[in-house]
């Protein structure tokens, strides 16, 4: 006697399961951007931090040094390591995680999505403004 095994999914149950599946994907993935998002937005904050101790180890320097409290030209020219992108002064950001100092006034910073932030700095007075989209 030959027994037929009629073992595995019916097709409704394969197309139940891809159903379900997307229904996942669909909630997880903007999710997923929403936390990369936040990633770049927290990694940028480290290097804005980091600049900001540099300025003021500079101007800590210049007063030991001419009594004089002042600021550098270009923060970045002062860190003991420039983050990883930058890549000087008035360059265009056209790569993604690319870093610059624009025009003696601005810090930018181009995210993987090609988006572009930028923050004032004033020379005179050491001081990072907050981040803006352009």
């Amino acid at each position: 006697m030959i027994r037929i095994l009629n073992e595995g999914f019916s097709l409704v149950e394969l197309i139940i399961v891809m159903v379900l599946i997307g229904i996942l994907a669909a909630v997880a993935v903007p999710k997923m951007g929403n936390t990369i998002s936040s990633g770049e937005e927290a990694s940028e904050d480290a290097i804005i931090s980091a600049l900001e101790s540099a300025i003021e180890m500079y101007a800590m320097d210049q007063v030991v040094t001419n009594s004089n409290r002042s600021y550098p030209t270009n923060p970045f020219d002062h860190m003991e390591k420039s983050p990883q992108g930058y890549t000087g002064e008035n360059s265009v950001l056209d790569e993604d995680g690319e870093w610059t100092f624009e025009n003696g006034n601005w810090i930018a910073h181009q995210r993987n999505d090609n988006s572009r932030y930028k923050w004032s700095y004033n020379s005179n007075t050491g001081i990072i403004g907050n981040r803006v989209v352009y």
